[in-house]
């Protein structure tokens, strides 16, 4: 990691955000915390907010997390690509299903999810670039409070492309 933003001492980490730093055994999630400690205030809230999105909302754990990692190869961040939500993993998550994000093919992908995936990739990488038959897809498998998630899901994972910047690392481990 460089030194773009330097990471807080633990021992100087607010309490709540210590807690945090002590629930993860996964270095680049704790260096993340380390980095975002600058702004502790903001983010908490950026916590809060992505923490109801991604764990509460109308998608279920497998589509949230293939958006979620399709946004993260765009953004190279290690810490992101790196992970895989257990109930994600328990709803048929596989490492060839997360493979697919980057082949533009649909071996074991819905229609559903192919459609959330190739949205979540173009917005994260071109968003003027998404069609009106793009938008239509998201239409014939989502609701609007769903494509609305899927929107703002995107949103919250582009910070992987702050993490990347500040040289944060994790080692991938596959699902076995």
């Amino acid at each position: 990691m460089d030194e773009f933003v330097p990471l807080v001492p633990v021992e100087e980490l607010p309490d709540d955000l210590r807690a945090q730093w002590e629930g993860t055994q996964r270095p680049g999630l704790r260096d993340f915390i380390r980095m975002m400690a600058h702004a502790p205030d903001h983010f908490r809230r950026y916590n809060e907010v992505y923490g109801q999105l991604r764990f509460d909302n109308h998608l279920g754990p497998r589509l949230t997390e293939l958006v979620r990692i399709a946004v993260a190869q765009t953004t190279r961040c290690q810490v992101c690509m790196a992970g895989r939500h257990p109930a994600a993993v328990e709803a048929g998550l596989t490492e060839e299903l997360v493979a697919e994000i980057g082949e533009g093919e649909r071996r074991d992908m819905t229609e559903a999810e192919f459609a959330a995936v190739t949205f979540a990739t173009t917005f994260a990488t071109d968003h003027l670039s998404i069609t009106e038959a793009d938008k239509a897809e998201l239409r014939r498998h989502f609701t609007p409070e769903q494509i609305v998630e899927i929107g703002l899901l995107c949103v919250m994972c582009l910070v992987g492309r702050f993490s990347a910047l500040a040289g944060l690392e994790e080692q991938w481990c596959p699902i076995e």
